[in-house]
Order: structure tokens, then sequence, then C-alpha cells
């Protein structure tokens, strides 16, 4: 297959002369456990390809056969409209083989963006990797990774490509974004063994595959998520920070009071030991480890003996409660013993369950093909929701056995890709039942080509305790971006990692991923495999002041996110965004991998280096507004800026609006009057608006509030300093300054402005009358204040 553009450039083709470079093989397959990975050995046998013309097949197809005459492959392809290309392979009826080789031209300097959820990088250029969900892979710290880079089993045991939530779609510099419709294992030679050629490997007799041409990989993103699917907005309260309590009622109410006194906005509380969690070693009160397995699917009296109590009293002060869910089957438990004696699990293609291994305790997998199976899992969702929990972290689903066989007769090869959508259309399907008004949140770790539009919200899984280049906080910048290339728009990450193996949390990993995860949709705290050890938000009173203003800083961009979240749902386009997305004519834009833009307004560039004290950044094409000090710098140049720890470098292109809150809450989620806290209504009710640098920019908010912002280039920083405020529309106010983000830590605006009404258009004059900057804002819903700021 060749496709061309509009000029008639080729921009894809397969690496045969003619016809398709496809070939088919016979392969015995075994495989085994290794602690929560699967191994596999493979003995292919001759790869057999296509020999003369085609000729007509069924349907549309075309037939190929070898080269002694006997039928070995059938094509279809064919042209959608809107710039996409459809097609199918399989093996022919007969032909034997189960394992399908597809070659497709690599031209020199393309690159391959995507391929799901990856840690080592965003281009897979010169990589092999695999599209086989899986738990992620161990990080061997900062001391001896460094020294074992490159080692294939680096991070342990899969190396560096492991991926919870790989996806067979990539975007090719060329113009072009291709996906394999799939759920069998595929890998990926991305010009690793020939520089001209990208092989793909699929673990079956038949793929289909979908071509998407796009002028810009932001087109390209656009089509494959208007054929996969595209996210709907959370509700509001899911985009102010979340925050961790394990430990039993106790501690819950302990850090919720915290939260409370110390005024940082906080509106979810994620308690992920609800139903039991150990110390080990347990022959301590408290050992060094805590561990939530083996897990049971009942509450732990114990630990949560007044837990509807504890529930009561964290709506009343205006959280939302999440807790923790899994969907395997502790051995021996009476959920287990019952799933089994119905058929609801797993099983073995001779009969039994199908068991599977996490950390040293077998469990039960259950069969979501299974009607029964689902409505009878539903019954505990159901369940923890009356025990008055908001949502959970639907954990896991890359855990299905290759031996295993569904009550639908469909292999575990097969059904482990697909067995994640499934989980995650189990608690979609559940909430859009149970809370119809959207008012819950469920995240998820592992994914498919599809997921994006069943969950809520994403997070990048395990990572190491440290700034280790694979599995600690370095690893999350390129898996954020390659996951919102891969259609998955609403992000979160642990903040300080999870798993502390090589290394505990310390102070300075904090801060530093404090700073880098305010600049997510969903900003949270994980307590971490050592919670009385690692690192917390609370340890000492700087840590403290750290993380209130990054949670403000957060919380600030509400209005702006949540803008976000609704363009998600329009054109596909995550929050988190490669700077490809908006610069594709830059070249280093496409190789740039340590820093983000959010949406198109803001770049962060978060520091992930231990010891560092300033980072390089590169500057797009355009002018960039330093958040904190004012300073301008100009892109496209890379620039050394400072950054102490208590500082994340982040700018604002020139010439952009952005909205934000500009009064201290304590939520995002609706409070009872004379409670004492602010809320999401009291939050709404007021707006920052600010216009950075010279230029003209306008916008539209979620509730279709119109805002245009503008400054004459002309109008320098004196003159707008000494300009005279006039307000045409809108009735003036006493000037409102922001004390979310106070002037203690950021420069001062130029000039301010504050009014109310709708509509609102404010005017800066000089001495003679000239205009130099102005402001309109109509709105869908009156506010009771609007503040106009020029920086």
């Amino acid at each position: 297959m060749r496709a061309v553009d509009e000029s008639g450039n080729v921009f894809f083709e397969e690496c045969g002369p003619s016809g398709p470079n496809v070939s088919l093989a016979e392969v015995d397959l075994s495989w085994r456990q290794f602690i929560a990975w699967w191994r596999f050995r493979s003995r292919v046998g001759p790869w057999r390809s296509p020999a003369g013309e085609p000729e007509a097949g069924e349907g549309e197809s075309l037939l190929y056969r070898d080269d002694v005459g006997r039928p070995l492959i059938e094509v279809r392809e064919f042209v959608e409209d809107d710039g996409i290309a459809v097609g199918e392979v399989s093996a022919a009826e007969g032909a034997g083989g189960n394992w399908l080789r597809w070659r497709v031209r690599a031209r020199t300097a393309e690159r391959f963006l995507g391929f799901g959820e990856r840690f080592n990088a965003v281009d897979q250029t010169g990589n092999r990797l695999s599209v086989w969900t899986e738990e992620g892979a161990f990080g061997l710290g900062e001391t001896l990774g460094p020294l074992l880079d490159g080692a294939p089993w680096n991070p342990f045991p899969h190396g560096p490509t492991t991926a919870y939530k790989p996806i067979p779609f990539f975007i090719s510099s060329a113009g072009y974004g291709l996906l394999l419709e799939t759920t069998a294992r595929v890998d990926y030679d991305v010009a690793a063994t020939d520089p001209e050629t990208l092989e793909i490997l699929v673990w079956d007799r038949s793929f289909g595959w979908v071509l998407f041409r796009g002028a810009t990989p932001a087109e390209v993103l656009e089509r494959y998520t208007g054929r996969t699917g595209r996210a709907n907005p959370p509700a509001p309260w899911v985009f102010a920070p979340w925050n961790d309590a394990v430990g039993g009622s106790r501690e819950v109410r302990r850090v919720a009071r915290k939260l409370r006194s110390e005024k940082i906005p906080t509106t979810a509380i994620w308690s992920e030991d609800w139903q039991g969690g150990f110390w080990i070693p347990p022959s301590r009160k408290r050992g060094f480890f805590y561990s939530i397995f083996p897990f049971r699917i009942r509450v732990d009296r114990c630990l949560y003996p007044d837990l509807e109590a504890v529930a009561r009293e964290l709506h009343g002060d205006g959280f939302r409660w999440l807790s923790y869910f899994m969907p395997y089957l502790l051995r021996g438990s009476p959920e287990y013993r019952e799933a089994k004696s119905r058929g609801y699990l797993l099983a073995k293609p001779g009969g039994g369950v199908a068991h599977l291994t996490v950390l040293w305790s077998l469990y039960g997998h259950i069969d979501l093909t299974n009607e029964e199976a689902r409505d009878w899992y539903t019954g505990f969702l159901r369940k923890n929701l009356a025990l008055g929990f908001d949502g959970w972290m639907a954990d896991f689903g890359e855990y299905v056995p290759p031996g295993s066989v569904t009550s639908s007769g469909e292999p575990g090869l097969l059904h482990h890709n697909r067995f994640p959508l499934l989980w995650q259309r189990l608690h979609r399907d559940f909430f859009d039942r149970e809370r119809p008004d959207g008012d819950y949140v469920f995240f998820c770790r592992s994914a498919a080509a599809g997921s994006q539009a069943c969950v809520p919200v994403f997070w990048s899984g395990d990572s190491n305790e440290d700034f280790e280049r694979y599995d600690g906080l370095p690893s999350n910048v390129p898996a954020t971006i390659s996951a919102g290339l891969s259609g998955l728009p609403f992000w979160a990450a642990d903040i300080g990692g999870y798993v502390a193996l090589m290394r505990i949390r310390d102070r300075e990993l904090f801060y530093r991923w404090t700073q880098f995860a305010s600049m997510f949709p969903v900003m949270r705290t994980q307590h971490g495999t050592s919670p009385r050890s690692s690192w917390a938000f609370d340890s000492d009173d700087d840590t403290l002041d750290m993380f209130a203003k990054y949670a403000r800083l957060h919380i600030s961009l509400f209005p702006y996110i949540y803008g976000l979240a609704t363009d998600a749902a329009l054109t596909g386009l995550p929050a988190v965004r490669h700077l490809v997305l908006h610069y594709p004519d830059d070249p280093r834009s496409w190789s740039t991998e340590d820093e983000f833009l959010l949406g198109d307004r803001l770049l962060a560039a978060p520091v992930t280096e231990r010891n560092a004290r300033s980072r390089e950044v590169y500057f797009p094409p355009g002018a960039w507004v330093d958040y904190w000090t004012g300073d301008v710098c100009h892109g496209p140049r890379a620039r050394v800026v400072r950054s102490p720890l208590g500082h994340l470098p982040l700018f604002v292109r020139e010439g952009s609006v952005l909205p934000t809150l500009d009064e201290p809450i304590d939520t995002l989620a609706p409070v009872e009057r004379g409670s004492g806290l602010v809320g999401f209504e009291e939050a709404v009710s007021t707006i920052r608006i600010t216009l950075y640098g010279t230029g003209e920019d306008q916008t539209v908010l979620s509730d279709g509030t119109q805002i245009h912002m503008w400054r004459a280039p002309a109008a320098d920083l004196d003159a707008i300093s000494a300009a005279r405020i006039e307000t045409c529309d809108g009735l003036p106010m006493d000037q409102a300054v922001d004390r979310l983000q106070p002037c203690g830590d950021r420069a001062r605006p130029l000039a301010l402005a504050t009014a109310r009404g709708d509509p609102i258009e404010v005017l800066l004059l000089d001495g003679a009358g000239y205009r130099l900057a102005g402001a309109t804002l109509t709105s869908g819903s009156c506010r009771s204040r609007v503040t106009f700021e020029w920086r």
C-alpha cells in the first residue's frame, strides 16, 4: 500500500517493491509468570511471503498466494472520508500460521511518537517495544541505574519500554498516524534493526489497521480520538488537589483536620486500605513497608471501626472520599469461593481456575466477559458506595494469564490486552447508573485504545521514590507526554513516587515532584510503601508551606484547566501536551521531552535531577513571560534558568489570556451554608483574567463566558503602570488583589481593574486619552467580581 498527500507526495508506504510486505509464520509459544510479569519463549517457523499478483478474494478482498500457489494472505483496503484509510490483513483459510509480520518504510529523520504511555522516551525511533500491558518495571536506583543504562533488563526485568498503558498507535513526523485494531500482543521494531524499516509483529492470524492523515500531529490526534472515543470532563471537584490518608479512621481524621486548618485546598482524600493494611515485617507494630495485600473486598473494622461516621464527617468538611478496587479475588476468601462455584473466574483450558500471583499470594481473576459475573462484582461496588465513598482507584488490569480462557472462549493471549477496557467499562457503566449527575471519580493504571472514553482520570503507576531515569521522577515526564499523544487526556501521578525499593523519598524529591504534579489536571499525593519514613506534605513546616503554595497554584488554574477538559471532549487534545502539538514546524519541538505545555499557553519545565538548582529550558517560537517574575524569554532558543528548590520554571506565552481563581478556597465540592468553608459556588463567583505581555487574545470558559483582552505594542511598562482606568460597561469596584497567589510569590501586575456586571468593558488610557489596553467580558452567568490584570 502507498498513501500520497494532496501534492502527490508519498507519506506512507510498505517496504516491498510491489504488493503488501506481510509475512506469515507458525510460532510455538510457551510462557511462565515471573513475579509480576509474563516471560515468553518462542520458536518461529519460516516466514512465508506473497508471490506474484493478487487475485480477487471474497467480498472486496485481495488474495495473495505463496511461491507454490497456495492461498496465504487476504488483504482488504479502502479509504474513508476525512483523511482516514482502513484495512485488514488476515491469514488465508487453510494457510496455517499464527503470527503476522508487516514492514513499513521509515524515512531518513522520520520520528515515531506515542505507542501509549512510555517511561523511556516519547520518540521511540531506534527502539524495540511491545504492546503488552504489564506491571511497570522496577528501576535500579540513582546509583546502579546509570551504571546499567542500556541493559535490556534495566529497569528490571523487561527493560525501559515496559508499559501499563501500551497502545498500538503512533504519530509519524511524515504526517500520519497508524492504529492497529487488535488485542493481540504487538511487537514493534522502530527502525532499530534496519533504519529504513518499521517492523510490526502481530501475535495473531489477523489484524485491522487505520491510517490517519493529518497536516499536523494535532490533526492526526483529533482524527484518532474521533474514531476511538473521547473523554467526558469529570466533575469539577476532581480538578482540585487530592490527598491520601491511610492507617485507619484516626489518621484519616488527622489528615483532614490538617488540610483544613492550614487552608490547603483539597477536595478528595484517598484511603486504599479501607479493606486492610499490613506492616511488614509483621512482628513489629509498625514495620518498614505498608501493604494492602493480600487484598480483601470488605471493610477492615479494626482499622475503620466507624467508617460510615468518617465518611459523613469528611462530606461535611467538603471532602470526597475515595477507596480502592482490583479485579482479583484472594484464593480461599468467601468471595473467591463463591465466584469459583459460579464460574465467574478465568479458567484453564482443561478446567479449574487460572490463578495468578500478586505479591506472593494467589488470586482468581474475575471474568468480565460473563454478564452474570459483571453483575455479581457490581454488587461490591454498590456496597462500597453505600458506605460513603465517592469513587476509587480501579487498579491493575495487567495480569490476565496468557494460558487462561474466558467464558466466551477467548484465549488469554487475546484477552490480556482487551481486559483493561472491560474493567474500566464495568466501573463507568456502574457510575452512569448510580450517579448520573457525574458526582464521582475512578482512576486507572492500565489502558487500551479507547480507554479515554471510559476513564475519568489516569495515573502513571508505581514509580520509584527517587530521581532514577527510567522509573523515578524523570521517567514520568515522557510517560505523561506520550500518554497524551495516545489519546489519554486527564492525568495524575503519585507525588513523590510509590515504591521505596532503592531509596526512601526525601525532602528534595517531594519538592520537585509536587511542583511537577501541580501542572497536571489532577494533583494527588501518595503515601508510598513506607509511609512512616517517606517525606510527606506535612513532614516539616517548610514543606507544608511549599505544598500549600503549589496546591493553591493548581487550584487557581481551575478555570483554565476545566476549559482544557472541555476542549478534550471536543477535539481529543490532552491537557498536558507535547510541544509538537502546537509547534509542528519547529524541529527542536519534536525532540524536546523534558518539558511540556499545559494547554497552549503555559510552558512547564520541571526540575528532575537531584541537586539541580538550574536547568536548560527550550523556548519554542514566540515570546514567553516568566509566570513568577514577568521577565520575557524569546524563542526558538534554549536558555539556562535558575530554579531554587522551591521554584518551578513556569512560563506563559506572550499575548495570551489566562483565567484563574483569585480567592482562597477550601474545596471545589459544594458545601453547606454556615459550614465556614469556601466551596465551588463561592470559588467561581469571582474570576481573575490576566493578559501576559503585549498583543491580543480571547478565550471562552467552559460556562460560555467570552473574554477578550489586548495591549498595544507601544504601551510600555511605565505607560501601563501610569494609565487611567475607565469602566465603560459594568460597575467599577475597588481593586482586588490576588489572594491565592500573593505578591510575595510573584511580581506585581502592571495594571489592575476590578468590576462587576455583564457585560463588562474596561479601558486603560494615557494622559492624552489614547487607548493603551482594554478588556471585555460577556458572560452567561453574572459573577460578583471580575478582575483584569496586565502583566
